[in-house]
This record gives C-alpha cells, sequence and structure tokens, in this order.
C-alpha cells in the first residue's frame, strides 16, 4: 500500500524532472552537446521513477477501493441479517428470507440457507448441523408389540 514516504518520493521525482527541464531549456547554446544528452537521460531517467512510483500508487489506490467496496456490502448484508433463534432471517423491508444456517453465519460469515422445515426442524447441507425451534415435534417411534 502507498504511504507518504512513496508518494513524497514520486513527488521528489517529478519535481527533480522539471528542473531539469527547466535547466536544459534556459541552457540554449551555453551548453555543449554532451552536457545536453546528459541532462536528458537524466530527465528521462526521472521521468521514468516518478512514472513507475505513480504506477504503484495507482494500484495501491485501487486496491483500496476494492476493499473498501467489499466491506460496504458487508456491513449492508450485516445491517439486512436478523438473528431469531435458531437460526438467521435476511430481512428486505417487510419481506423475510431464510431461514439460514447459525453456524455458518457465526463462524464462516456465510448465509447457507437451511433444508427441510418438515416438523419445524432444519438442516444446513453445509454443516450438517440440524436446527429446532420452539414447534418442534419430536417424532415419534413406533414400537412393535410382541406377544408371548
Amino acid at each position: 500500500m502507498a504511504d507518504i514516504a512513496t508518494i513524497a518520493a514520486a513527488l521528489g521525482s517529478l519535481k527533480t524532472a522539471t528542473d531539469i527541464a527547466k535547466l536544459i531549456k534556459d541552457s540554449g547554446s551555453s551548453l555543449e552537446q554532451a552536457e545536453v544528452k546528459l541532462q536528458i537521460a537524466e530527465l528521462i531517467s526521472s521521468l521514468a521513477e516518478a512514472k513507475l512510483e505513480i504506477a504503484g500508487i495507482q494500484s495501491d489506490l485501487i486496491e483500496k477501493d476494492n476493499v473498501i467496496s467489499s466491506l460496504n456490502e458487508q456491513l449492508a448484508l450485516k445491517q439486512r441479517v436478523i438473528w431469531e433463534k435458531p437460526y438467521y432471517w435476511l430481512e428486505d423491508g417487510e419481506l423475510r428470507d431464510g431461514p439460514y444456517c447459525q453456524r455458518c453465519y457465526d463462524v464462516e460469515q456465510r448465509l447457507v440457507r437451511l433444508q427441510g422445515g418438515g416438523k419445524n426442524a432444519w438442516n444446513c447441507r453445509s454443516c450438517k448441523n440440524t436446527f429446532t425451534d420452539a414447534n418442534y415435534v419430536r417424532p415419534q417411534v413406533r414400537r412393535s408389540r410382541t406377544s408371548f
């Protein structure tokens, strides 16, 4: 990531290049041809250095923009996720979607839709957990009668 020192170095390179360009412009015919070529070479080197530093800064700014965008998306989602024991719901105004797995969201920040719902028992196909709510009805086990 670009820091103040990198930006200062890029600005320093641009200032050096500008100073060299002014010197060449002001020198007129007083400098010999070899001196002019040397000054132009230094100018090109300073400009190339500045260009590389600015490209690095630009790359860092793009990366920071991507991180900010991702964090904004996560924040917007988090504001819509509602906990209602024993699972999560995704709300959008009056609409409610879900339920979603509590374990997958709490541990991995992933919304994984629960499957089932029959007799108020829900299964997560990702982490294999089962969730039941207050209306859960325990399945009756049939016992066969044996005759003696």
